[in-house]
């Protein structure tokens, strides 16, 4: 038995699986670690045609991936469009105009029945050929030891901003923390690098008894093809969103700015750089912004985000 003043928890997340026959075959891979990635690319050169299913940030990133190493891509996705229940539309139709472009064809509102050896297999009885299978959808929190600890359990380990449990004595970082963030002023549990790199310097700072808060605004990249973008904040899921835009959609220049009760909670700027420490400021400031002055180029952010 180890015995312990304080203890951490970054016990991380798997790969949802999908609940289908086939979906344990040889030919099904999923994209959590680095050995997955190798098999990965191992199996996008080997490939003539690969099967994405789900479009939210991992489906389009694998299937530009895998265009990328020379396979024709198929993507599958539940939803009417990727990147719907992140981005909603328009900004998910420039993804969907993006990688149409470059030769991935779309099945939307699917619903997959099985996965055979030779593709995926729809509850309708339409077949789509892989030889390669990625399943994208999201992944589930190991959250067994915590729940088998006694802490509070809900969508990931309920943490304070200390990232604090239940127990006052044990912490949790990275994709199993449903961390209270004081800046949305909500419980937020969000999977990606930039948790695991930042969290636990701020849990370390509380388990020695010092003032310590995460208030890092969530943050996400993607390079697909030629296009790269970022993303700060985090919209609420329940709440109405109108998306204001500066900048040209069909050109793949622009930045988008989600408002909610006339707050910007998030922001994505796509080939446009240097700008993600103002639109971090404009989150910050939790103050309402009119929509002509987020959408007008000749407004600097600089000035939006010191006003």
């Amino acid at each position: 038995m180890l015995c312990y003043d304080r203890l951490l928890l970054a016990t991380g997340s798997s790969a949802r699986r999908l609940p289908v026959p086939g979906a344990d075959g040889g030919n099904v891979h999923t994209l959590r670690t680095v050995e997955d990635s190798d098999r990965l690319r191992a199996a996008f050169a080997a490939a003539e045609r690969v099967a994405v299913v789900g479009a939210g940030w991992i489906g389009p990133e694998t299937a530009a991936a895998a265009r990328n190493a020379g396979a024709q891509v198929a993507v599958i996705e539940s939803r009417a469009a990727p990147l719907e229940a992140a981005l909603g539309s328009p900004v998910s139709e420039v993804f969907t105009a993006l990688h149409r472009e470059h030769g991935v064809e779309f099945t939307f509102n699917a619903r997959v029945d099985a996965i055979t050896e030779g593709g995926v297999l729809f509850d309708d009885g339409v077949h789509v050929r892989a030889d390669a299978v990625v399943v994208g959808i999201g992944a589930t929190p190991n959250v067994d030891l915590a729940r088998d600890a006694g802490l509070a359990v809900k969508d990931g380990v309920t943490v304070g901003a200390d990232l604090r449990t239940s127990d006052p004595r044990i912490f949790a970082v990275g994709d199993i923390a449903n961390a209270f963030h004081p800046v949305l002023g909500r419980h937020v549990r969000v999977e990606h690098w930039a948790n695991a790199l930042n969290q636990p310097a701020v849990a370390a700072r509380a388990m020695l008894g010092r003032p310590a808060a995460y208030d890092d605004l969530p943050y996400f990249f993607t390079d697909q093809y030629d296009l790269g973008m970022e993303y700060v904040g985090l919209p609420h899921p329940a709440r109405d969103t109108r998306v204001v835009v500066r900048g040209d959609l069909g050109a793949r220049e622009f930045i988008a700015f989600w408002v909610q009760d006339d707050l910007v909670t998030a922001a994505m700027n796509v080939d446009i750089w240097d700008v993600a420490d103002h639109t971090r400021a404009i989150i910050r400031a939790q103050r309402p912004f009119a929509d002509a002055d987020l959408a007008d180029p000749n407004v600097p952010l600089a000035e939006l985000a010191m006003a």
